[in-house]
């Protein structure tokens, strides 16, 4: 396998977190950490859920104080009071979620980034400095496009474009590849070995740990807050950064084994597309006569590159969307319609790409949030008013049973890190043992552990006889759990394959239209 890391000189360190604590009402989030970023180097960070690795980029942007420990730049102790702080000092940070508006030009969504971190430029050079930005790194960038008319990886390299804009020392870099197809995950891989080789030191947050070892110099991890090890890339493997994020591997790896899957061809389709036409958002069809059907007992996979209507075709039959032609069936029962909360009572679950603005309510707790699809049904209320204790109780057997890294019910889900927030998510809607499943990304922002664990639990769903149905760009995830996998493209299905006998570079090709059916 090549890497990019490999080879390059590293500079002096210049940031380094020294003895770093940051706690929490029950959960000490970062305990005595250590870690130094170096001039010229990728240095990725990883760790488990909850293993502290947001809290600690938090603590490095300035957006929480540590309780005890310090901050030094190129030697000196410094205090990071906010992000503009931050950018004064040379950190930047390109975080999960898009912060663009989407309504606005690349270049203004610029101009307002460095307006914000108390650089400004005159309006009539921003054009220039992004022509320049993208020249240099490879970014492809057009000033006058709306962000909102990008694909995801067009609004990822914008991201970059207006971290780069303030001229860092320091880029910190969030999953930022977690929505990305293959290949454009390899083209933000080679950008980041540019920036690297500009000499800035990169900080990498990232679950995938063929991506840490494909581009990172060194790897730091992180275990409930405190720092395991920090090893040379070229020194591990991907067993060994595993076993220092979980410690032993038997449970994990027995967890993510495929489990006997059941035999779908004579089961009756539990979920049924007929000849689907939906308009997206800007009324182009984004589906062009879908049809499908999942039988009982059986994983089927959408696979396609971002914006082949993979994930509309799930909002569409969750009802979250309204499709212009076509019906879709559960059970043998048509949709049309039904409400979210009919297709809920009937036995449809959803699993949403967006956990942050689809899935969750930020202001409400935990508690809250896991039962929102039970108000109403008696179970956590009762004449109207909610019941606590029933909601209490519920939750803790839910963050025992997912592993959510919580202090506990009445927490703010807001304030769980990404991934234990799709655990919440996940635990929500599988709790109520749905026939059909709609997973978009069900793994986004989860580490392996937590990945091979909800693929576990996806499988048992199917060998339940539930129907799964699965959008994911990680076609390794795909080829791990589906029984067969459906390739869109443009809005239509333009391949089908087995599991059993699909390889990634195969399902690549259809992917991108060259063998297409």
């Amino acid at each position: 396998m090549s890497r990019v890391g490999s080879g390059r000189p590293h500079g002096p360190a210049l940031i380094a977190l020294e003895g770093v604590t940051k706690a929490y009402p029950g959960v000490l989030a970062c305990d005595s950490v250590d870690l130094d970023l170096r001039a010229g180097e990728v240095h990725a960070l990883l760790g488990e859920n909850g293993a502290g690795k947001s809290t600690l980029v938090g603590l490095l942007f300035g957006l929480q104080q540590p309780d005890s420990g310090r901050i030094r730049v190129e030697g000196a102790e410094v205090r990071v009071r906010g992000p503009r702080d931050a950018a004064a000092l040379g950190i930047g940070f390109v975080q999960q979620h898009f912060s663009s508006i989407p309504t606005l030009t690349v270049g203004e969504n610029l101009a307002l980034a460095l307006q914000g971190a108390g650089r400004p430029i005159p309006r009539r050079t921003v054009p220039a400095r992004i022509q320049e930005l993208s020249a240099r790194y490879g970014l492809g960038v057009e000033p006058h496009r709306p962000v909102g008319q990008l694909s995801v990886s067009g609004q990822q390299r914008v991201e970059l474009l207006k971290a780069l804009a303030v001229e860092p020392r320091v880029l910190i870099l969030d999953e930022p590849s977690s929505l990305l197809g293959p290949q454009e995950a390899e083209e933000l891989l080679e950008i980041l070995g540019r920036m690297a080789g500009d000499g800035l030191a990169i900080l990498l947050i990232s679950h995938k740990l063929e991506e840490v070892l494909r581009v990172s110099d060194r790897v730091t991890v992180l275990r409930r807050g405190r720092k395991v090890a920090t090893v040379e890339t070229a020194s591990t493997s991907e067993h060994e950064l595993g076993r220092l994020m979980v410690g032993d591997l038997a449970t994990v790896q027995e967890a993510g084994r495929p489990a006997a899957a059941a035999s779908p061809s004579d089961a009756p389709p539990r979920l049924s597309i007929e000849d689907l036409t939906v308009a997206g958002d800007r009324k182009a069809d984004v589906l062009r006569g879908v049809s499908l059907s999942v039988s009982a007992g059986e994983i089927v996979g959408l696979a396609g590159l971002e914006g082949s209507g993979q994930v509309e075709l799930i909002e569409v039959v969750a009802g979250v969307r309204t499709a212009t032609s076509g019906r879709v069936l559960s059970g043998g029962v048509p949709m049309a319609g039904r409400s979210i909360r009919e297709r809920q009572q009937a036995g449809i679950a959803h699993i949403p790409a967006d956990r942050r603005n689809d899935g969750l309510v930020g202001g409400l707790s935990v508690s809250e949030n896991l039962s929102l699809t039970e108000l109403g049904g008696g179970k956590c209320t009762h004449f109207g008013l909610l019941r606590k204790r029933e909601m209490t109780r519920r939750a803790q057997e839910l963050i025992a049973r997912y592993d959510i890294r919580v202090g506990g019910p009445a927490a703010l889900v807001s304030t769980l890190s990404g991934g234990n927030q799709q655990k919440v998510v996940l635990a929500r809607e599988l709790s109520r043992d749905p026939e059909v499943i709609l997973c978009a990304y069900p793994t986004w922002g989860l580490d392996f552990a937590a990945t091979s664990a909800v693929h576990a639990e996806l499988r048992r769903r199917r060998a339940e006889g539930a129907a799964v149905l699965v959008a994911s760009v990680d076609l390794d995830e795909l080829l791990a759990i589906c029984d067969r996998i459906l390739v869109m493209q443009g809005g239509r299905i333009v391949g089908e394959v087995s599991s059993s006998n699909a390889t990634a570079e195969g399902i690549g090709r259809l992917m991108g239209g060259v063998e297409a059916a």
